[in-house]
């Protein structure tokens, strides 16, 4: 296996086999080998949670509710906001850089089509993540009991589903289902994710076997999104009851209503693509097989038809005036002797 450099600044793979655990020790190795790239990917992971929850602890005015407190001070508070979307972005993409796959000069490559997803999906994850979180805070400085039912919802579907058992995976590589040195996948950094997977040599989805494996990264990826589409419903449901059971107006519980609703969709939209294209890449798969099997079955049946006219019809005879019979295992020509 070797190592080069592409016109894009990513490194270039080249090798017969190549196995996912030394394909990503090499590509690690500007960072300390995998286990220390996948430790920050967690500490990125977790620092962005606790960001998020203190932010709004710390900032936020808790003696007054949400509708009360004066623009000047959510115009703030919004630039807080941006100032962390921006600050979570560009330390992706610093990883993505420290891996070789993204150089400084190169930055307008966000432009291009197959960066514009991810890019879009993680800022509107982030987002959403920070506005439920700031709920929770705004439900109870306005004297409403649906803080308790929206922080079980981040409880549920945020500690235990994504930050616990998603670690834990992430750090086993899913009980060893998927490919080696490759759960980091579902810490879910999107922008890391498609840098990875744009300079893979092989396809670790791809099966030794007839049949697909039980667990690939596109649907573990899929399981993360849906996770966190559970916990976009529930949000949202819980956001809207607190907008409907007020009677003061609340732009930023609308906006949160608004922002949960656009990831959940584009989360769906996501997974829905994801299994259309497997769908279709099966089938494509199968008709290429029915194809050569076609072809195979058809050369087989011409081999057998020019070998049985290749056969002589019946064998030839001594005289042409007629066979010679035998009866009794004797001639007639011995009958006529006797």
């Amino acid at each position: 296996m070797s190592i080069g450099w592409s016109r894009h600044g990513a490194q270039a793979w080249t090798g017969r086999e190549v196995s996912s655990k030394a394909f990503m020790d090499e590509l690690c190795s500007n960072v300390g080998g995998y286990r220390t790239f996948l430790h920050r990917l967690a500490l990125q992971y977790f620092g962005w949670w606790v960001a998020i929850a203190v932010v709004p602890a710390v900032f936020l005015d808790h003696h007054r509710c949400e509708s009360s407190m004066p623009y000047i001070a959510w115009c703030l508070y919004g630039g807080t906001v941006l100032a962390m979307l921006v600050m979570a972005v560009l330390v992706e993409l610093s990883m993505v850089q420290r891996l070789g796959l993204l150089q400084a000069s190169e930055l307008h490559i966000l432009k291009e089509r197959r960066w514009r997803r991810p890019l879009a999906s993680t800022v509107l994850w982030k987002l959403d993540s920070y506005t439920d979180m700031a709920f929770v805070f705004i439900a109870r400085d306005c004297g409403s009991s649906l803080w308790w039912a929206s922080l079980a919802s981040i409880i549920f579907c945020t500690v235990f589903c994504q930050m616990i058992f998603n670690t834990c995976f992430a750090l086993s590589d899913c009980d060893g289902e998927l490919p080696e040195s490759f759960g980091f996948v579902l810490l879910d950094f999107k922008l890391v994710n498609t840098a990875v997977r744009s300079v893979l040599p092989f396809d670790p989805d791809a099966s030794d076997l007839p049949v697909a494996k039980p667990v690939t990264l596109k649907s573990s990826a899929n399981l993360v999104g849906l996770e966190k589409v559970v916990g976009d419903v529930a949000q949202v449901c819980i956001q809207s009851l607190f907008l409907m059971s007020s009677s003061a107006p609340h732009g930023f519980v609308l906006f949160s209503v608004v922002v949960g609703a656009l990831n959940g969709c584009l989360s769906i939209v996501l997974i829905v693509q994801d299994a259309l294209q497997a769908e279709w890449a099966v089938q494509d798969r199968d008709l290429e097989q029915g194809t050569v099997l076609a072809s195979l079955s058809g050369e087989k049946k011409i081999l057998q038809e020019g070998s049985c006219s290749e056969m002589p019809k019946e064998l030839p005879r001594e005289r042409e005036g007629g066979p010679s019979p035998e009866r009794l295992g004797r001639s007639l020509d011995d009958d006529d002797m006797l």
